[in-house]
Order: structure tokens, then sequence, then C-alpha cells
């Protein structure tokens, strides 16, 4: 039975569903990411959404790992710098880390002084730009080989009258 796998991954601009069989180990996700990317296989690392590691190749796909998106990348790591007030703040996430769960991590950060009311309005996008990262995206999506390192502004999002 084929199974659709929602997949992010270095060089994609969004989620794409990756076809692979039920029963096949999860090297197959990367066989079929390395076949649309150009990335030869054997540099390919599979995480979950949000994993600190990447899974290992030979664990085997079930049904249901179509209800959980991926994300395939060349680096274990990624250094995330948030720049906010003049001030930066660094910490590593796995590239399949959610753009929500660095900004969890930014608005927390001491030297920054974001005041928790004010802490839901923030937002990051790509330094020296003003357009808010989907929160839901994979910071990987943003990296590509052979860098690993990401620069982000916090910033204060659009706040809608009422």
């Amino acid at each position: 039975m084929n199974i659709e796998i929602p997949v992010e991954g270095e060089g994609l601009a969004d989620i794409e569903l990756l076809t692979v069989e039920a029963g096949e180990p999860i090297s197959a996700l990367a066989v079929a990411f390395a076949a649309k990317s150009g990335i030869a296989v054997e540099e390919l690392l599979v995480f979950e959404e949000d994993g600190e590691g990447p899974l290992v190749l030979d664990l085997l796909i079930e049904e249901g790992r179509g209800e959980i998106t991926h994300h395939v990348h060349r680096v274990r790591k990624i250094e995330v710098v948030v720049f906010y007030n003049g001030e930066e703040a660094r910490k590593e996430f796995p590239p399949s880390a959610r753009v929500q769960r660095v900004l969890d991590w930014a608005v927390k950060v001491e030297k920054f002084h974001i005041d928790p009311p004010v802490a839901p309005e923030m937002e990051l996008a790509l330094h020296n730009t003003t357009t808010e990262l989907p929160k839901r995206a994979h910071i990987g999506r943003y990296v590509k080989h052979p860098h690993h390192k990401l620069d982000l502004d916090l910033i204060r999002g659009v706040i809608p009258n009422g």
C-alpha cells in the first residue's frame, strides 16, 4: 500500500507529498527526496517534525507516518541567530524545528526584554526583511548546504485594528 508523507526539506519552498510503500524503511523517503532534489541520498538525514535527531533509516514505514510531517536535510543542527533591538541571541536547532518553536524560545531571551503581554504579537523574519515567516514552516527550509546558520529578526507582527 502506498503512503503519502508530507515532507519539508532543503531547497523546498513548501510542504510536498512524497509517496512511499508501507513496510519500506525510512530510507525510502530519503531516496524519494533525493530523486526530487538531486541531492545524493547518502548525504540525507530524515527527521520527524520538531524531532531532535534524525530517524534510524531502517525503521519501517507504517500507515500512521502519513499523519506526520517529516524533514529531509543534510545537516543535523542549524545555528539560529536572532536579532532584536541591537542585541542577538544564538541557539542550535534541528532543521525540522518549526519557526514557532524558535519564536517561543526567542521571546523568552532575557536580554531582549520582551514583555509577556507583547510576546504573542512577535514574529520572526529573515534577517533584514519584514516578511513574517510561516510559523509551521521548518527552519531547514531556509538553509541550504553547505550553510549551517540562519539569521532571523524578531519583529512585531501586524496588529489588526479591532
